[in-house]
């Protein structure tokens, strides 16, 4: 059985919900160049967590090698 949020709190979960479901669609809708150019902009406004590139885990290798390489093939396929 699940626990009962406070009003307040449920109302924070709503509005987060809310916030994700249309930044979903916003996205869903853009064409390849417009998504790698987000990408790239919010990848430009952000940085790991902890670790640097060539540290050998997850979250270095997505950061570092594979969002790079996604988008480097989205962005080469759209020309």
């Amino acid at each position: 059985m699940a626990f009962k949020l406070s009003p307040e709190a449920q109302a924070r979960v709503n509005e987060h919900r809310a916030w994700a479901a249309e930044r979903a669609s916003i996205m869903s809708v853009l064409d390849d160049a417009n998504l790698v150019a987000t990408a790239k902009l919010y990848i430009a406004n952000m940085t790991p967590l902890r670790f640097a590139p060539g540290e050998p885990v997850y979250d270095a290798t997505m950061w570092h090698i594979i969002l790079p390489e996604l988008l480097r093939r989205i962005e080469d396929r759209s020309r």
